[in-house]
């Protein structure tokens, strides 16, 4: 499911998979507010604009849509578009937005809008695969990463219009300033305003969203080195240094230079960026064994360290290899004074496995409410005014249910019943970026497991 942060013992254990971005909270950071008309016709800029039948379902063929199955009570089927082929061992397909009247989705070398009812809008073809992407555009643009030449599968950069289906640049990735770390592994990749923060294995670079080009980010201190950045509302930058100690700073979104700096306690650095406004880190040491999880405040002070207790917490964090990929957690929210985390899985008098969400009060750190479906999975998604939006996970027979929790815990009340019909096409997208605006739930795949026919990529559901 994901990073385990056992409060008792202390322990990350990375595995898992993807959910809600942390910094989407409230009102999804990501979804778009762009009105102009989508072009319907060639743009005369890099990148094809197609129309398309399309189908309610999305599917191929004369396959019975999903929709035709519906029950009483549950949702429509909105958008259902197949997973395209994929290599023996899979592909990562990172890139998901919501845009206003149409999805985008980055799947290998292409990246591609949906309309409503799955219609294809347009299409950008690169010349390599997608393979880093930022949660949050910037007024409707998003810097991408992709395969670069030779060996380099992530060298190259490039500014991607998802109203109007424009590639704007296109450029080799900046190089590093160390010798011998110029093939961009595990790139991770964070936007902000005008910026965007990359990082990898060995290199680092702010550059600017305008042009791409490298901007003169605000001095680290001497022998420090960047591990992460973070983006959304505002763009964080998390670094360790030779001397054992380390940090977190806020850079100006306009200029790169540092707003703010928070030394992280000794023995410990960032681990994981959970929420950038707030500002909501775990922290670590060298051997991955818990620090905690720190508010801070907006002149970057320590605003409280959560009270976990002796329970275990087990947010979305997936996998990052080269620990370059600091905004990658899922599965956690926040609004301006409180911060939602899902607990580990436990069973439930043998009604299968559940968990928890609490509720934390960033001003104190302690703990104002828990919330629990039995024999369910529930994962934050993003605050609504005083509410959390959570999703409720599908089980062996019942399909999931986007829930709504109020600001004094309880029950979770039901906001969205996803259709039976579709409950293991929903169980297949374990890996998966989830929104809910508007009133739509989306579900699009983060990686392609290459399992055949059936395979499903996007899915979206409406009342």
């Amino acid at each position: 499911m994901g990073a385990l942060l056992a409060a008792g013992a202390g322990v990350w254990a990375a595995a898992g998979d993807g959910g809600e971005p942390p910094n989407a909270a409230p009102g999804d950071a990501r979804a778009g507010t762009h009105t102009d008309p989508l072009p319907t016709g060639p743009t005369g800029r890099t990148g094809t604009t197609t129309g398309g039948a399309g189908t309610t379902s999305g599917r191929r063929g004369g396959e019975r849509a999903p929709g035709d199955a519906r029950r009483p009570g549950e949702a429509e089927v909105l958008l259902r578009e197949p997973a395209p082929g994929a290599p023996e061992n899979g592909a990562d397909i990172p890139g998901f937005w919501v845009r206003d009247g149409h999805v985008v989705k980055a799947v290998r070398d292409k990246v591609i809008a949906y309309g409503d009812h799955g219609e294809r809008k347009w299409t950008v073809t690169l010349r390599g695969a997608v393979c880093a992407a930022p949660e949050s555009p910037t007024g409707g643009k998003a810097v991408i990463a992709y395969g670069g030449p030779g060996k380099d599968e992530c060298g190259r950069l490039a500014l991607i219009d998802l109203d109007h289906g424009a590639k704007l640049w296109d450029r080799r990735a900046p190089a590093a300033r160390a010798p011998g770390a110029d093939h961009h592994l595990g790139m991770g990749l964070a936007q902000s305003g005008d910026l965007a923060g990359l990082s990898w294995y060995g290199g680092s670079a702010v550059i600017a969203v305008g042009d791409g080009r490298r901007v003169p980010a605000g001095a680290l201190p001497r022998g420090c080195r960047v591990d992460g950045f973070a983006g959304g509302r505002s763009l964080l930058r998390a670094y360790s240094c030779d001397d054992d100690t380390a940090g977190l700073q806020r850079l100006d979104t306009a200029t790169g230079q540092v707003s703010w700096t928070y030394p992280v306690r000794e023995g410990y650095k960032v681990s994981d960026i959970y929420s950038t406004d707030p500002v909501v880190v775990s922290l670590a040491d060298d051997h991955h064994r818990s620090g905690g999880i720190v508010a801070l405040s907006d002149r970057g002070k320590r605003r409280s360290t959560l009270d976990l207790g002796e329970r275990s917490y087990q947010p979305e964090c997936g996998q990052d290899l080269f620990g370059t990929r600091m905004g990658r957690c899922r599965g956690v929210a926040a609004s301006p004074d409180t911060f939602y985390l899902p607990t580990e899985l436990s069973p439930d008098g043998g009604r299968g496995p559940t968990n928890e969400i609490h509720a934390f009060d960033l001003r104190t750190g302690q703990r104002k409410w828990a919330s629990k479906v039995p024999g369910r999975v529930l994962l934050p998604l993003s605050v609504r005014g005083e509410d959390l939006i959570a999703y409720e996970q599908p089980t062996e027979k019942a399909a999931g249910s986007v829930v709504g929790v109020g600001a004094d815990g309880g029950r979770p009340k039901t906001l969205l019943r996803l259709p039976k019909a579709t409950r293991v096409a929903e169980v297949g997208l374990a890996s998966a970026s989830r929104i809910y605006r508007k009133g739509v739930f989306y579900i699009a795949s983060d990686r392609l497991a290459g399992s055949g026919p059936d395979e499903e990529m996007i899915m979206a559901f409406r009342p």
